[in-house]
């Protein structure tokens, strides 16, 4: 049996849903016919981090938002992908782009249409609050809800284990 940690400092692509993980999973609707959503700025920390180590992030969303899409382009994460419910296509692209084998990659998700991701990669990871099923396919259960920080531990688990992490905090 591998270890967190060892899974972790295998880990070279870090994919993560957004509804549920990197937010709430609340859509707030208004009088405009677009929803908003509100992220977690210790994500974003934690998605900075990632990046400063050359560890791209990738959003893997079934649904297709504006708002997700402006996040991504906020954080400078490169591969966003909206309106994708079928995620391991999305998966096979990546490692491609990537020349990564599943095992090199970590995901973060919440609910089924993450399992066939979770499956599949190195380090799988999810809230606390994620259905039965995604915890009990985890390698990883992060002790927080979606939406209160969830990457930023699952980065944070891989940089200590990459050595990378007393770096970040000299850096403050």
């Amino acid at each position: 049996m591998t270890s967190i940690e060892e899974r972790a400092r295998a880990i070279r692509l870090v994919c993560t849903d957004v509804d549920g993980v990197l937010t709430t999973g609340a859509l707030v609707y208004g009088t405009d016919p677009r929803h908003t959503k509100a992220f977690n700025v210790r994500d974003g920390a934690g998605i900075k981090w990632l990046q400063r180590f050359r560890i791209p992030v990738a959003f893997i969303s079934g649904l297709d938002s504006p708002a997700t899409i402006h996040r991504a382009w906020d954080l400078k994460v490169e591969d966003c992908f909206v309106g994708h419910l079928a995620k391991k296509p999305v998966l096979d692209q990546l490692c491609a782009k990537y020349g990564l084998a599943p095992e090199e990659v970590a995901h973060v998700g919440d609910d089924l249409a993450d399992l066939p991701l979770l499956t599949r990669v190195g380090l799988a990871c999810c809230p606390r609050d994620a259905v039965a099923e995604v915890r009990a396919a985890c390698h990883l259960v992060v002790p927080v809800d979606g939406g209160a920080g969830v990457v930023r531990a699952v980065a944070e688990a891989i940089l200590r284990a990459q050595g990378h992490w007393d770096e970040v905090v000299a850096s403050y």
